[in-house]
């Protein structure tokens, strides 16, 4: 969903000072945001924790000197003067600075599917186009299921890789299988995705 914004395309410095938080920036047209569920929520945050505790014991061993972020902003490497675009979930392995508005060089970039398919279709393309990313990673909400596309010597597949887990029934229920993070070497499961969250409904947002 679009704004009501006319006129010229608004630049990124300009949509920084107009926005309240509720919109990314799209070809200099602010674009409102999908607001999200519990379920979202509840993904995010699961995911973000796994890969934290990840990141901080690589830390402690001196091997992987990298940090994950919530709900940060990326610049596009094309049109990047018109396109102010927000992720899920985003690993980098450079250093905050403060007062840096986007994420310096991610590498990982990971976005739980919403109501609104081609919004997040359409950002995942142009992630593509940022040199340092190496791996995306999309995971619904409807089913325990994830899309990976990995950069092989520089080039991005045409399709996903297709991970589906098992809704494994008992008490107390959980999603079986992985996902393996390969820019960051780490392997996810399905049941730290998906803790917490009712795997019986097709709600999603």
């Amino acid at each position: 969903m679009t704004a009501a914004y006319r006129g010229r395309p608004m630049t990124v410095t300009e949509f920084l000072e107009w926005d309240d938080g509720r919109y990314e920036l799209v070809e200099g047209v602010p674009r409102l945001m999908s607001p999200h569920t519990d379920k979202h929520a509840t993904m995010q945050s699961n995911i973000a924790g796994e890969i934290r505790s990840f990141l901080r014991a690589g830390l402690r061993a001196e091997r992987i000197p990298c940090r994950v972020a919530t709900k940060g902003c990326v610049k596009p490497r094309i049109r990047s003067t018109y396109n102010h675009r927000k992720t899920d979930i985003t690993v980098t392995c450079k250093p905050n600075r403060a007062g840096d508005v986007f994420i310096p060089d991610p590498v990982l970039i990971i976005e739980i599917l919403s109501t609104n398919q081609d919004e997040t279709r359409d950002n995942i393309a142009r992630f593509t186009s940022l040199d340092s990313v190496r791996e995306i990673v999309l995971f619904h909400q409807a089913e325990a299921l994830a899309e990976v596309w990995r950069r092989v010597d520089g080039i991005w597949p045409e399709d996903p890789e297709i991970i589906v887990g098992e809704v494994v029934h008992g008490e107390p229920k959980t999603v079986a299988g992985r996902v393996r993070l390969e820019s960051i070497g780490m392997s996810l499961d399905f049941a730290e995705v998906y803790l917490w969250c009712d795997m019986t409904g097709d709600g999603q947002a």
